[in-house]
């Protein structure tokens, strides 16, 4: 059963199918009015189509003019730029009309609206008169018809060159997949594809030639005339069919006519589209941006005054830390770079010093231990690593791809699988067979040769640099001597981690081991029969030794980080007892082969040959250089002697260094302290030894499947990944005309789904090679860090577990793909970045020599001429390719300079995505360092360089938010006071800080907004500094004490100010443990909320029982951590079927969608909702102000007299008074969204808030806490009891007990007690400044001021000694004669009481 009876709506079917549909343009008649060219025509021209101010008035009165329901003076002539004017305007508002059009048609259908009646009538008030002009009109239709089926087109063209299937190359098929059945085919797809487009284009523009009055040419067009909602909208989408339909007709025809024709359709579709904003972009640039830089260059004395401010800067800041450090300002420091150079030993005790503090930043800065010279070579060699086996793999998809396709291609031939003659493996073995040298390139597949031969050359040179750094000896003979042909031999014992080998591949081993190795070694005999146990014979026993080496040799080849080549030696020498050299692997017995599981396909053979042989010759390579340019700078020594010359007590020799397997350097036999030695090892992170602990590397595992299903597996944060990373180009400056965004996504589209297809596919590849050595791509930061801690969590792994499933999960080809495309949109943005920088530079440097100086000036060392790697000298193009990718690795986030620190907290089961955080701090502070130091440098053009960087940094860092906020205030009429009434009242926790953008009018505090800061990644820099105002400025409102909200917006962590925001990123609980502690029960463990999100939302009650509390905690868990794409699949289904969420608002599809393929999502305002949950937490803490006070308990009640029992309960009322000031504070802010007083307290009646207390709440009177009369008596009869329970005459004092006077003097103080929001005269500066004065104030006496005096004079309380204890006393007391206080008082009374007793006796 349905709980609501829905209207369902059906199109025809018969008229969808059996619609026709034509429209060709109106006749083109000549003009008869001669054409004149004006300067009052162009002038308008210009304010109309180059203003970049859409709110122009200039443009919109000219707008006006030109309407057709302007009653203007017909011209005897024909203005050409006003008819232009007309074209480019019309064309515009045309398109804009048509997708309008086609927006509120749908909508109609659906909801029965009348959106589209409207649409019209406003379509044809604003109506720009059409040109009148033959090249007016043509210029029109162009525009037009170019904007959608321009971008139609070129969608056509991704999705064909994705779908498109590689033709059979081979000679053999070749032949028979030629002649008329192939023509057919081509023809075919040439139709459809043409068809498609006009079709689309047609149904898409035919909004505005309906209104236009144009009809189809083959159907009658279906009449309007009368029709409105529904009926309107249905008609105009069966016309919209018609003209669809006719156009799928006219393109289909073009293949048809002949290929030129078509040719020129296709090309005029393809850049007949206007990319605005490409050129809003450009017009910015040449209009603002240029002009401005140049001016701010050229400034006369510019560039020295900036230095002489960084100078004073440095200088500043050199003083303050030599203060700190020696405690004398006049002391010059060394430079910082030094301090990484000296010793924790030394003897020199300023140096040891700066030593240990360098050691603590070491942690903090991307270069960590090294020098900046040092980084760039050891963060260059893993990028060298990792471009060349990038090139390896590009190899080898293609040839699988390619080969895919070739067997694809039989299959279709012989019209099954079963019967193809060839499969891909067969072309696989095909190229390892050439490959090894076995068989010739010609008799490969012709579609294959060229790849295949690309791949040799990559093999052959990584074999040749690998062979000639190898030690002399047989091994490098051998290798250099068949470097063509040299291939080693792939296990699975290496390639696969849950690789091992059955029983009958073990027996096989152990009988050749026995027979060969055990019976053939005295020694090892002997040690066979010398374990020998009674019950056993002597074969028995040489069986079970030769079963033991066969184990041994499993578990020594199972070590990991060690070449595979070098353990297979050791296996030979050590186990099997050989003197052979093992060179390749496939000189192992086959017994031995067999038991490490050989394997004989292309990809590992080709991977098993040159990953090994990569990393080790590039970490040779730049260990090599490395020690050279320590022993340069100073922090490599020859001998420990040296080391001792030099203040470094604590120096080391470097030793073996991981990941060199079989070559040698001679940085091992160098020395460093302590620190660096280890840096240079590659010793284990301190997090390390966890992920020995499959417990917590099953915790990390949950945490890292969780984050990947957030942010790799959403579609929505797919988008916004792309969208969002187009403000790092933004905020280095990086706009107009220097590069392509379209070539920059055309690269990245054919690096994820371009393998085998790419037309120039050896260009391409080295292209995509040189960008990852550059660092420039594949740095993603939240792919990257996934990646790294699934590497971490597989190197900790020793048995089978999860660590196999997550393993095997992460290599998926689908999880690939979806990592590479998130990957993408980062790679795109500094792809286009990068080729932009290379066009700024070459304008202004010639050649090498520049570059140097340039390198000096901005990065701060020295230029390398030598390519680390190869040897040669660096061309030009290489210096501006090295000094572009500078500038994008450290303005743009990059993941290999994210610090040791950072690192290791990703280790940790706390924190979501430490890492990007931590490089948009690091990425902004560069910004804006880097563009100060090309600011105020030497050269003009360099300087205008900065200036936009700079001008780049203040658009993002608030400019960008500012502009949208203003734009869509004005289009909604939302004011910047309702949007921060919502933010600080009535919006949920992650909106308050956030900004906050109107889309629509809000109508009684209702209507729809976007989060802006989900979209900017530069918020997580600029959050900490608005919530800091933010808090501040709350504080005030809400006239709490300044030393409270001062702390609460800088420094306190756990408050949504500088300091909370700041670190939130690193502290926060990581989204599976933050769903966990959700369920778990209160104060279990660490963190348990007892079924209660940290925001309040209930997911269990206590009256749940505990099956049902169980399933409610899974399914809370589940939903939380499954992937976003399950997620977004049930949100649109839900707005399919119009569901409704929890809180009852309705989930529309519009809004679903909108989410899916822009990456916004809408916030739902809605303040008479908010105020619901907000009432709900009014009550829960005006009943709460009691909770953890001890007003009513005779817990140490000897000490809590009559004053200090008032003090509690004035404490109280503060506490009631804030808690009424906030909440009134909320209903301001909501009569500010645009809710009424009648409205408010409609809301309040209906949630049981009597009307005298809602009246008081709305107008600003405070309501006291009362309940506490008949509380405070029975605290008086649980002090009688005691007395009775302590077996004395005595009769208690009931003022002692239940100060009734007192309590009810601060009750009247505090009724109707003004809670009004007043904004304080004082600036916020004042306010602190008075706030320290007040402090610095309080120890100048002990004795209370004259103001607090009177008010204390005031309280009409008996005199203490009648009043000091809860006995009534039989005999008068002696007073101390220095104090004046009875015995009684001084055991009894406060020091605060005792103060005020004495001056009351001595008054």
């Amino acid at each position: 059963m349905e709980p609501f009876n829905k209207n369902k709506i059906f199109l025809d079917k018969e008229t969808v199918k059996n619609t026709l549909t034509s429209s060709l343009q109106k006749t083109l008649t000549k003009q008869k009015k001669p054409v004149k060219f004006t300067w009052e025509g162009a002038a308008n021209f210009a304010t109309s189509i180059f203003s970049t101010n859409p709110f122009d008035p200039r443009k919109l009165a000219r707008i006006k003019e030109l309407t057709t329901t302007k009653n203007v003076k017909e011209k005897d002539y024909i203005d050409f730029f006003e008819d232009m004017e007309k074209a480019v305007l019309g064309g515009v508002q045309n398109t804009i009309y048509s997708f309008g059009d086609l927006i509120t048609t749908g909508i109609d259908a659906a909801a029965d609206t009348d959106l589209t009646t409207k649409l019209d009538k406003l379509y044809e008030e604003n109506k720009v008169a059409d040109p009148e002009t033959l090249l007016g009109t043509v210029n029109k239709v162009l525009i037009e018809y170019g904007l959608p089926g321009g971008a139609i087109f070129k969608i056509l063209n991704r999705a064909k060159k994705i779908l498109k299937s590689k033709k059979v190359k081979d000679a053999n098929t070749a032949a028979a997949a030629t002649g008329a059945a192939a023509q057919t085919v081509n023809l075919a797809k040439r139709v459809g594809y043409m068809g498609t487009a006009f079709g689309a284009t047609d149904f898409i523009t035919s909004g505005a030639r309906q209104r236009a009055e144009e009809e189809p040419l083959f159907m009658d067009q279906e009449s309007e005339e009368g029709l409105e909602g529904r009926d309107l909208a249905l008609a105009r989408f069966r016309n919209k069919l018609r003209f669809g339909a006719e156009g799928t007709i006219i393109g289909a025809g073009f293949p048809l006519l002949g290929g030129p024709l078509a040719k020129i359709a296709t090309v005029g579709a393809k850049y007949g589209i206007m990319k605005p904003t490409g050129y809003a972009l450009r017009g910015v640039d040449t209009l603002v941006v240029r002009p401005a830089t140049y001016l701010l260059a050229n400034i006369p004395g510019s560039a020295t005054a900036g230095k002489v401010i960084r100078n004073a800067s440095s200088y500043a800041i050199d003083k303050g830390l030599s203060t700190v450090l020696t405690g004398n300002p006049t002391k010059q420091l060394p430079a910082f770079d030094k301090w990484r150079m000296f010793s924790t030993k030394s003897k020199d005790p300023l140096q040891a010093r700066l030593k240990k503090i360098d050691n603590f930043l070491s942690g903090f800065r991307s270069l960590g231990k090294y020098t900046g010279r040092g980084f760039e070579l050891t963060s260059g060699a893993k990028r060298e690593i990792k471009a060349r086996s990038r090139t390896i793999e590009k190899y080898l998809e293609s040839i699988e791809k390619k080969s895919y396709n070739l067997a694809k291609g039989f299959e279709g031939m012989y019209n099954t699988a079963t019967t193809s003659p060839a499969s891909k493996d067969y072309y696989l073995d095909q190229v390892l067979a050439y490959l090894k040298g076995q068989i010739k390139k010609s008799e490969l597949p012709k579609t294959l040769q060229q790849t295949a031969e690309d791949l040799n050359k990559e093999l052959i040179n990584t074999k040749k640099i690998f062979g000639e750094l190898l030690p002399s000896g047989d091994l490098k003979d051998f290798l250099l001597s068949n470097v063509k042909t040299y291939m080693r031999k792939s296990f699975s014992i290496f390639t696969n981690p849950e690789y091992m080998p059955n029983q009958k591949l073990k027996d096989g081993a152990k009988k050749w081991i026995l027979e060969n190795v055990v019976k053939r070694n005295k020694d090892l005999k002997e040690s066979a029969l010398s374990l020998k146990t009674p019950k056993m014979s002597n074969a028995q026993a040489l069986d079970a030794y030769a079963d033991s080496l066969v184990h041994k040799i499993l578990t020594n080849t199972k070590t990991d980080g060690i070449d595979p080549l070098k353990l297979l030696q050791n296996v030979s020498k050590n186990q099997l007892r050989s003197d052979k050299l093992i060179k390749t692997g496939d000189e192992l017995p086959d017994a031995i082969k067999k038991l490490l599981g050989e394997e004989n396909n292309l990809k590992s053979s080709v991977l098993q040959t040159t990953s090994h042989a990569i990393t080790q010759a590039v970490n040779k390579q730049t260990l090599d250089k490395l020690a050279k340019v320590g022993l340069d700078e100073g922090w490599l020594f020859k001998s420990e002697a040296d080391a001792i010359a030099k203040n470094a007590f604590d120096a080391n020799r470097v030793g073996e260094i991981a990941n060199l397997g079989i070559l040698k350097t001679n940085m091992s036999k160098l020395y460093a302290t302590a620190d660096m030695a280890k840096a240079i090892q590659g010793a284990p992170g301190k997090l390390d030894g966890l992920l020995q602990s499959s417990l917590y590397r099953n915790m990390l595992q949950l945490k890292v499947a969780t984050q990947f299903g957030k942010t790799v597996l959403s579609p929505a944060t797919q988008v916004r990944n792309v969208t969002s990373a187009s403000m790092f180009p933004l905020a280095n400056g990086h706009i107009g005309g220097r590069a392509s965004v379209t070539e920059s996504i055309k690269m990245v589209m054919d690096d994820i789904f371009g393998a085998g297809k790419v037309i120039d596919e050896t260009k391409f590849i080295k292209n995509l090679e040189n960008k990852i050595r550059l660092g420039v791509i594949d740095e993603n930061i939240v792919a990257s860090e996934l990646k790294a801690v699934l590497k971490d969590i597989r190197a900790g792994a020793k048995v089978k577990n999860m660590d196999s499933l997550i393993s095997k999960l992460s290599e998926t080809k689908m999880l690939k793909t979806a990592t590479r495309v998130y990957a993408g949109g980062d790679n795109l943005w500094k792809w286009y970045g990068h080729e932009y920088v290379k066009s700024q530079m070459r304008s202004m440097y010639k050649n090498v020599d520049d570059i140097a100086k340039w390198t000096e000036e901005i990065v701060g060392r020295k230029f390398d001429r030598f390519n680390t790697f190869t040897g040669k000298l660096k061309t030009f193009d290489d210096a501006i390719d090295e000094a572009a990718a500078w500038q994008i690795r450290n303005t743009y986030p990059t993941y290999s300079k994210v610090p040791e620190v950072i690192k290791n907290l990703r280790k940790l089961p706390f924190g979501n995505f430490v890492s990007f955080p931590a490089e948009m701090i690091r990425t902004t502070y560069n910004i804006l360092n880097i563009g100060l130091r090309e600011a105020t440098s030497s050269n003009a053009q360099l300087r205008q360089n900065g200036y936009r960087r700079l001008m780049g940094a203040l658009v993002t860092l608030g400019g960008a938010e500012k502009g949208v906020s203003t734009l869509a205030q004005n289009l909604t009429g939302i004011t910047n006071e309702q949007i921060e009434a919502y933010k600080r009242s009535l919006s949920a926790p992650w909106d308050s800080r956030a900004a906050i953008i109107p889309i629509n009018k809000w109508k009684d505090g209702v209507g729809k907004a976007i989060n802006f800061s989900y979209f900017s990644p530069y918020d997580v820099v600029k959050q900490p500094f608005s919530a800091a105002l933010k808090t501040l400025e709350e504080g005030k409102l809400k006239q709490k004490d300044v030393s409270t909200y001062a702390f609460n917006a800088f420094l306190n962590p756990f408050a949504d100010g500088f300091l909370g925001k700041l670190l939130d990123p690193f502290i926060s609980e990581a989204i599976f443990f933050e769903k966990v502690s959700d369920v778990l029960p209160a104060g279990f463990i660490v963190g348990g909320r007892g079924g209660e999100t940290s925001t309040g939302k209930k997911i269990y009650s206590i009256t749940d029982d505990e099956p049902t509390a169980f399933m409610k905690s899974l399914v809370h868990i589940i939903e939380g951590v499954q992937p976003t794409a399950i997620t977004t699949a049930g949100k649109l289904v839900a707005g399919l079927e119009q569901d409704i969420k929890k809180g009852g608002t309705p989930v529309t599809l519009r809004d679903e969608l909108l989410a899916l393929f822009s990456g916004v999502r809408i916030i739902n305002v809605n303040a008479p909702r908010s105020m619901q949950f907000k009432i709900t937490d009014y009550n829960k803490k005006f009943k709460s102000v009691t909770t953890t006070e001890n007003l009513f308990s005779l817990e140490n009640y000897q000490n809590r007299g009559p004053l200090v029992l008032a003090d509690e309960f004035r404490q109280i009322q503060n506490e009631t008074l804030k808690v009424n000031r906030d909440f009134h504070m909320i209903l301001q802010d909501a009569m500010a969204m645009g809710l009424s007083r009648k409205d408010l307290l409609k809301i309040l009646r209906s949630r049981r808030i009597p009307y005298s207390k809602a009246k008081k709440l709305l107008d600003g009177k405070n309501i006291p806490f009362t309940a506490f009369d008949d509380r405070m008596k029975k605290r008086v009869e649980e002090a009688k009891k005691e007395a009775i329970r302590r077996g004395e005459n005595e009769t208690i004092n009931k003022e002692y007990f239940y100060p009734k006077k007192l309590f009810f003097e601060i009750l009247n103080e505090y009724k109707n007690k003004s809670i009004k929001i007043e904004k304080p005269v004082e600036s916020e500066l004042d306010k602190l400044k008075e706030f320290i004065k007040e402090d610095q104030n309080k120890d100048q006496s002990l004795l209370p001021d004259e103001q607090q005096t009177t008010q204390l004079a005031k309280i009409q309380t008996p005199l203490l000694p009648k009043t000091s204890q809860p006995i009534v006393q039989r005999t008068a007391q002696l007073r101390d004669p220095n104090t004046n206080l009875t015995r009684t008082q001084t055991a009894l009374l406060s020091p605060d009481e005792q103060v005020i007793a004495s001056r009351k006796i001595y008054g």
